[in-house]
């Protein structure tokens, strides 16, 4: 009995080894990571801390790099191609980035694929780009937004996403309460009122807009309300 069971024991540890062996014996396979990025290239305050947004008609610049094991690795001569929406865009040797225009409306989305082929081996990637609208902010440097009377009231409208490179190249139009004010290229209202004779006199509401000069397309238009004592 003890023989046979060592004549069945040992073919099966020959074989287990075998196996551990090849196991063992393997090189890991490079884990690649591929990092998409990308920018708005709008216009937005220079104080400005979080990432511009794309809006309409905006440039979007979009970048790629790829890491193996945690390590950047050089594309310089991989192949590389990019698809917007999945159609075509850009492809060439080394394409780690491309410039494109948005060309859907606020609300939607543009989906940018990469894919990169490097010794051989094909990786892809994608990113969502959501597309927000052009912005006008009215600053109110006062406390509880409260104005005082017969002085000068400084208050400027700033914008936000717009395609533009200076203010200059945008008209801004203010009204407050039912009186309008025709488009002007400064984005400062210089408001000076009375002394509130009753309750409803003491509130003005003040609305601002903005617009392309060479895009009417690009609009915004907000709306704040101001406590006069």
């Amino acid at each position: 009995m003890r023989i046979r069971f060592f004549i069945v024991f040992l073919p099966i540890m020959v074989v287990c080894f075998g196996f551990f062996g090849v196991v063992n014996g393997q090189t890991p396979a490079p884990q690649q990571e591929i990092i998409l990025s990308w920018q708005a290239l709008n216009f937005f305050p220079a104080n400005f801390e979080g990432k511009a947004l794309a809006s309409p008609f905006s440039p979007i610049l979009i970048s790629v790099e790829a890491t193996e094991n945690g390590k950047f690795t050089d594309l310089s001569q991989s192949s590389i191609s990019w698809k917007m929406d999945n159609k075509f865009l850009q492809s060439g040797i080394g394409l780690k980035e491309v410039l494109f225009r948005v060309e859907k409306n606020k609300g939607d989305f543009h989906i940018i694929q990469v894919s990169i082929e490097k010794n051989g081996m094909k990786s892809q990637e994608s990113v969502l780009i959501p597309i927000a609208p052009q912005t006008l902010i009215v600053d109110l440097p006062y406390e509880g937004n409260v104005i005082s009377s017969n002085i000068e009231n400084t208050i400027k409208a700033i914008p936000y996403f717009f395609n533009i490179k200076t203010l200059n190249e945008l008209s801004f139009f203010w009204q407050i309460n039912d009186r309008k004010e025709g488009g002007k290229s400064n984005n400062t209202l210089i408001l000076k009122t009375s002394a509130p004779q009753t309750k409803s006199q003491s509130v003005i509401e003040i609305t601002a807009s903005a617009q392309n000069n060479e895009n009417p397309l690009e609009f915004a238009k907000t709306k704040v309300w101001l406590s006069v004592k």
